[in-house]
């Protein structure tokens, strides 16, 4: 199995121009708990950046059901 990061990426402050883009991450992740630790690594990368994200692991065989 592979698995994929998708979800959503916002910025701007609430109420006011604030817009999220769906997104997916290009990289494949062999087991759930790589694709899981490769999100919190990218989490802490932008948390300060002030950006607010959502983002799940998905079995890429799941992923039209996803979009």
């Amino acid at each position: 199995m592979k698995f994929f990061l998708v979800g959503w990426v916002c910025l701007g402050t609430v109420n006011v121009d604030y817009q999220c883009v769906r997104m997916a991450s290009e990289v494949t992740h062999d087991t759930y708990e790589s694709c899981n630790q490769y999100y919190q690594l990218f989490r802490a990368d932008v948390a300060d950046a002030g950006v607010d994200l959502k983002f799940t692991c998905v079995e890429a065989g799941l992923l039209e059901d996803v979009f």
